[in-house]
């Protein structure tokens, strides 16, 4: 005898998408939720915690900030958490100095190695780009070339990107240098200049991550893997933000990933950078990325020690480890196959990043509320 279905959905992944989305079918409908997590919490890549040697908030993944134009993205998140405005920059260490990022008027200067005005700036970069803007711009490689020059690509994309991503730039689809980089002749205002708000939850992410579980209808499982026998059992939907090649069991076989992990250290303080995140695009360190989450506004006002929490993030296996499929051509299409293999209009929808290659949590966000509408009609 088959035994019955307890719950109406269940969403695979606990992380930001699937919170959002079990949140809202919960608040809109009167449908029961289960949200199956294999890790031993929720949040995903944007969970935080507090280090309990220094006291200092962080995310165990990296530096995790809002940044977004979209009204309702920003009203549904301000509407659960009061959030600490916050102008994120990146800085790369290049030739003993801290650059600030995206591409702006310093780092052109630090690339020539010459104070320049904006125009001047300009004219050099467009001399450079020039010879390769009539070529194809098929690979990370090109499109860099086209759009900032053989001394900028040098100097701060071509290692970088090797050392992130474990493979040559020529060898990369485009949209990896399109999502990350970008160029300006003005000084530079930071990363995500152009978006209206940014910021971070006050005291941590788990002030907006752990209510949104919250509620009589949703039941959570953490340390549970859902293609783990028994599966959970549900009558009208499973909702999978898990990898689509896992889900078929590599049925067409694997996407190719990268993994990368952040090891956080306590640094001496007179040693430790003095600036949140810092990049080493030359290729050269150990590691590509560093973090000081003491220097986030979240952590303002707290006694400093002699110590300093950094984590380290490179490449390959280690703790709080992040596995990325590489966004390559051959990678594209064997992900396009696996979602010809979701049957339409079936009990199974696979969505989220499991099904793409990189989300910022702005468009996660707003993706899992673009779903919640398209739901809430059919399970009311």
């Amino acid at each position: 005898m088959t035994r019955p279905r307890t719950h109406d959905v269940v969403i695979a992944g606990g992380g930001l998408f699937g919170l959002v989305l079990a949140e809202q079918l919960a608040t809109r409908t009167a449908v029961r939720v289960m949200v199956v997590e294999h890790a031993h919490h929720l949040g995903g890549l944007c969970w935080s915690r507090r280090d309990p040697r220094t006291g200092v908030e962080y995310s165990p993944y990296g530096t995790h900030v809002v940044a977004t134009s979209d009204d309702r993205v920003w009203e549904w998140i301000t509407n659960r958490v009061r959030m600490v405005p916050y102008q994120h920059t990146v800085h790369a260490a290049v030739s003993d100095r801290l650059v600030p990022l995206p591409l702006g008027l310093e780092a052109v200067e630090a690339a020539y190695g010459r104070p320049m005005s904006p125009d001047e700036a300009r004219a050099t970069v467009e001399a450079d780009a020039a010879p390769y803007r009539e070529r194809p711009a098929d690979s990370v490689r090109d499109l860099a070339l086209a759009q900032v020059g053989e001394r900028l690509y040098e100097t701060f994309v071509r290692g970088y990107v090797t050392a992130q991503w474990g493979a040559d730039p020529a060898q990369l689809s485009p949209e990896v240098f399109a999502e990350r980089f970008g160029i300006s002749y003005a000084p530079s205002r930071g990363y995500r200049p152009d978006a209206r708000w940014q910021g971070l939850p006050c005291g941590s992410y788990s002030t907006l991550i752990d209510p949104l579980a919250d509620h009589e209808r949703i039941e959570v499982h953490l340390g549970r893997d859902y293609l783990d026998v028994p599966r959970p059992r549900y009558r009208r939907l499973m909702v999978v933000t898990t990898p689509i090649d896992i889900h078929f069991g590599l049925q067409l076989g694997p996407l190719q990933r990268r993994s990368l992990h952040v090891d956080w250290k306590l640094v001496e303080a007179e040693k430790a950078q003095r600036v949140p995140v810092v990049t080493f695009p030359d290729g050269t360190s150990g590691h590509y990325r560093s973090h000081a989450p003491a220097l986030l506004p979240w952590n303002h006002g707290q006694e400093p020690t002699g110590e300093v929490l950094v984590g380290f993030e490179a490449a390959g296996p280690g703790p709080n480890q992040i596995d990325f499929v590489l966004r390559t051509p051959p990678n594209t299409e064997l992900a396009a196959k696996y979602r010809q293999l979701v049957a339409t209009g079936g009990d199974v929808l696979l969505v989220g990043r499991g099904t793409t290659f990189y989300d910022d949590m702005s468009a996660t966000i707003g993706h899992a509320l673009a779903l919640a509408d398209r739901l809430v009609p059919d399970l009311t």
